[in-house]
């Protein structure tokens, strides 16, 4: 049996992987499976077992391919190099520079590097029934929350948490515990979940955001208070209603004339350097802007940290 094997398509590190070249290989997996099954048929003299003489392991050509396949799409990930992170960009006004962040990511070769602004967005946050309203950077609500009403002040007031003109910014909790590897089981209760959720979610090498740009939703405070588990949000319906929200942003050859309402450029003033094969720095030139409405200024409420800029960076190979 040969000990070295040629590869279908050959690749290098950094190389794109296109569809055709994922098609390509599976027409070819599939000629070689049939190949050698033929070829061991051939040259069989006595068959004990004649149903399984068109298999090869006691699978067929097509189970064998999609067996190999399954396992081709689980691997490209970790194959190709690919993360998603989440970082402060820290401005020192004293100093007036940025902090440089360093990332080791390990990838093996200086990867792509794609930054997006993470907003802040206004929401109801609760803690221990006690209400408030905040510009975050994440959020973890509810379906039933599409909008909150707020009536802890003077002038009561609905805040939307899902936009009414375009497509929601969410993610599946359920999806966001899976990717961070947050390991929970039916007993699980709520309230626990979402406390290992926010660890994992700002473990090295993500940054820790500071407790007051996160939080969680009315409904969810009730859920933890009320210690219900896995078990019973599943049997109840909501555990495929629980959202995780961030809103990146990028503006693209963003037009300096152009005519009013224009978005504000995001994110702004950032350098990406790579230092080695394995490591690469970021960092803020000058103040980070934010759009007037996030500051805070306008609503009379609380203001963001303007000194520092929330980014969520891409990085493939």
């Amino acid at each position: 049996m040969p000990t070295e094997t040629t590869p279908y398509i050959p690749h290098n590190p950094g190389d794109l992987i296109t569809s055709e070249d994922w098609n390509d290989v599976q027409k070819k997996i599939k000629e070689d499976i049939a190949k050698q099954i033929q070829d061991a048929i051939q040259n069989v003299d006595n068959v004990p077992n004649a149903d399984n003489a068109h298999k090869l392991e006691n699978q067929s050509p097509d189970e064998l391919t999609n067996d190999i396949l399954e396992k081709i799409r689980q691997e490209l990930p970790k194959r190709t190099g690919y993360k998603m992170l989440f970082k402060r960009l820290i401005w020192d006004k004293v100093k007036s520079k940025g902090e440089e962040k360093v990332i080791k990511h390990d990838l093996d070769a200086p990867p792509l590097v794609d930054v997006y602004q993470l907003d802040y967005f206004k929401v109801v946050c609760s803690a221990d029934e006690e209400k408030h309203k905040a510009w975050v950077n994440f959020y973890l609500y509810h379906t039933s929350e599409k909008k909150i009403r707020f009536t802890k002040t003077s002038a009561p007031e609905t805040i939307e948490i899902e936009p009414k003109d375009g497509p929601p910014y969410r993610l599946p909790f359920a999806e966001l515990l899976s990717l961070y590897k947050v390991k929970y089981t039916d007993a699980t209760s709520l309230d626990d979940l979402v406390n290992e959720f926010w660890k994992a979610l700002f473990a090295d090498p993500n940054d820790e955001f500071d407790e007051t740009q996160y939080c969680r939703s009315p409904w969810f405070d009730k859920c933890c208070c009320d210690q219900r588990t896995v078990a019973d949000l599943k049997s109840r319906g909501d555990w495929d209603d629980l959202w995780f929200q961030m809103r990146p942003r990028k503006t693209i050859n963003y037009p300096a004339g152009a005519t009013p309402p224009v978005p504000t450029p995001a994110p702004t003033q950032i350098q990406v350097v790579h230092f080695d094969f394995e490591t690469l720095g970021i960092k803020l030139l000058l103040d980070p802007v934010y759009p007037t409405e996030q500051t805070g200024e306008q609503t009379g409420m609380e203001a963001i940290n303007k000194e520092e800029l929330k980014v969520m960076v891409l990085l493939k190979v």
